[in-house]
């Protein structure tokens, strides 16, 4: 992932899930995914504090930022 991209997101307001934040493991349906600006390959999501970068096909976690 360019640095970038780990640039553009923001800090936004956190959910939180019972699951574990993995690398690999997808995102619950009920995390809302936003778009990286200026990067629309990449989505994000702020779960448990923190930010963490999805693939949106799959929604699985491809970069833990926090």
């Amino acid at each position: 992932i360019p640095n970038a991209v780990i640039n553009s997101v923001p800090r936004d307001r956190s959910v939180v899930v019972r699951e574990h934040v993995v690398v690999g493991e997808p995102l619950p349906p009920t995390v809302q995914l936003r778009p990286v600006p200026r990067y629309t390959e990449y989505r994000y999501a702020v779960v448990n504090d923190r930010r963490v970068i999805v693939e949106p096909r799959t929604r699985r976690i491809v970069r833990i930022l926090d």
